[in-house]
């Protein structure tokens, strides 16, 4: 059912493949001060594989979190700077619909949207190569954080 596999998932990766190194994508400074104050975000990212690459089939994406909290304090789901020991946070996978077949060294482009309405928040995604799917999420139809 479309609620579920448009859901993300808070996740301990266990067993899993990185199909390419992972990429910054939403960047967040407190406290916001744009007028008129707007937390919505939009990145396309290409991830380039090496041509020596095997192919491989996506379920789905990686999302990793990691914030500066002051002086040098840093919180990290992510793997390279992940903090020792913290059991409170985790990352997030954004699932796909349909598995996308991705050749051997082809390379990924993926669009991930973070809106904003005037009492939620949600997540977008959609990966438009080597293969188009839909926009999952849209309006956040099946999954947003209420304000």
């Amino acid at each position: 059912d479309d609620e579920h596999l448009e859901t993300p998932y808070v996740v301990k990766f266990h067993k899993h493949y990185l199909l390419a190194p992972t990429q910054q994508v939403f960047t967040f400074s407190h406290p916001n001060h744009e007028r008129p104050l707007d937390n919505s975000r939009y990145k396309r990212c290409v991830f380039k594989r090496d041509a020596t690459a095997g192919s491989a089939l996506l379920h789905g994406l990686a999302g990793y979190f990691e914030s500066e909290l002051y002086g040098g304090v840093i919180l990290s789901t992510h793997p390279p700077t992940h903090t020792p020991n913290m059991a409170s946070w985790f990352s997030i996978f954004f699932p796909l619909k349909d598995p996308v077949y991705v050749p051997a060294g082809a390379s990924l482009e993926v669009h991930m949207w973070r809106c904003c309405g005037s009492h939620k928040v949600w997540y977008e995604w959609a990966v438009t190569s080597p293969a188009t799917t839909p926009i999952h999420n849209v309006t956040g139809r099946s999954y947003y954080v209420g304000m």
